[in-house]
């Protein structure tokens, strides 16, 4: 009997802003609201369920995307001014994206962690994926930061 081996791929995003960790915590954690800070990227945004606690804590399911083919997407982390987490609940050549957004506050301000894995059977399947979660995961961490520090002033 065969077994498939899985490989796990990981990129990791940082970045720095004046902004606080509660500013960031809520813009990321509202499901809804991506497509106001995230377009071009994320055209659409809305929440599916809010979640057990009516939240958009953990079990919370927003779609990101187009509005034809959303992405769909589970809060799997909720911790306000900390952590916000997530997974794509459908598979395809990847599996199992598990990403973390993280806020540590430094001297000056915060830093911003944005971390995405996920795993494949198909070593180029992966690369490709790497590269591409790494413009998105740059993209996205980018205009955060910037929607963040416009609510600063």
């Amino acid at each position: 009997m065969l077994s498939t081996v899985y490989r796990h791929h990981e990129c990791v995003v940082r970045r720095h802003t004046t902004a606080s960790p509660q500013t960031l915590f809520a813009i990321v954690s509202d499901g809804s609201r991506w497509s106001e800070w995230a377009k071009p990227l994320i055209p659409y945004s809305a929440w599916e369920t809010r979640g057990p606690a009516d939240d958009g804590g953990v079990g919370a399911i927003r779609a990101v995307g187009t509005r034809n083919r959303p992405t769909r997407e589970m809060t799997t982390i909720h911790e306000p001014g900390r952590r916000h987490g997530y997974t794509m609940l459908t598979d395809g050549p990847i599996r199992d994206y598990q990403a973390e957004v993280s806020f540590a506050e430094a001297a000056d301000g915060t830093r911003v962690t944005w971390r995405g894995g996920y795993e494949t059977r198909w070593r180029v399947v992966g690369l490709a994926y790497w590269l591409v979660l790494r413009v998105v995961l740059g993209t996205l961490s980018r205009k955060l930061v910037t929607a963040a520090e416009r609510r600063i002033g």
